[in-house]
């Protein structure tokens, strides 16, 4: 740990991303019954298909087809997705510190604005919809511990796209090799292929999680902006 940044310091700085990650099991307890939650999706099923565009389920038959692609995919959806964002926090604050009050805020503002979302509006994922094609995983998620972790109605915005996007930006912003910046952009471009491929998504979740990212950054930066919460700046080290 480099000199002047302590434990205690790492856990204020973490604090707030603790902090908006532990209100995911309360937004689990407050979800509803499937009914609205379906409505909510059938309608942007409805909008989809209005425009020509509604193409996940092909996208999932062509993965069930090949089990190990499936498998792979889904245990990406459940156990990357925290630990990718986390890490890229981390690196942040070990290696850019100058930047990391900006990343972090924006991770907790994106996060808080997603559960709102799923508060206000919550929106089954498109696997759960009987007759679209998915019925073989139609269930995951509906019970066990992943259920007590996180709403199942939880599908707009996308939390997954979201994240993906501020990861990208973050690493293409401030990592120097160029490969590695390449690498950053296409995240988000394989984060969108597993949601939909897996049945959790629909893209219009994602242009939600796109859209929730850039007001979160938007209010990270306006936030980091206001004088009166203004703090000296952190010196790379």
């Amino acid at each position: 740990m480099q000199p002047g940044r302590s434990w205690g310091r790492a856990w204020r700085d973490f604090a707030p991303v603790a902090a908006v990650l532990a209100l995911c099991p309360v937004v689990a307890l407050l979800a509803p019954g499937p009914a609205v939650a379906l409505s909510h999706m059938r309608t942007l099923v409805d909008a989809e298909r209005s425009l020509g565009l509604f193409f996940e389920p092909s996208m999932h038959q062509w993965v069930l087809a090949r089990p190990p692609l499936l498998l792979a995919g889904q245990i990406g959806y459940v156990v990357a997705h925290i630990p990718v964002l986390l890490s890229v926090l981390v690196w942040v604050w070990v290696a850019r510190p100058s930047a990391f009050r900006l990343v972090r805020d924006t991770v907790v503002a994106t996060q808080a604005i997603a559960l709102l979302g799923y508060v206000l509006v919550p929106t089954a994922p498109p696997r759960m919809i009987a007759g679209l094609g998915y019925e073989d995983v139609a269930s995951l998620g509906t019970h066990g511990i992943e259920r007590l972790l996180m709403s199942p109605y939880a599908a707009m915005p996308s939390g997954h796209a979201a994240f993906a996007l501020v990861v990208a930006g973050t690493i293409f912003k401030l990592a120097r090799p160029w490969p590695v910046r390449v690498l950053a952009l296409l995240y988000p471009l394989a984060v969108l292929l597993e949601i939909m491929a897996t049945g959790n998504h629909i893209w219009l979740d994602a242009v939600g999680g796109a859209l929730t990212a850039a007001i979160g950054f938007a209010t990270a930066l306006a936030l980091q902006r206001a004088p009166h919460l203004q703090v000296a700046p952190q010196i790379e080290g």
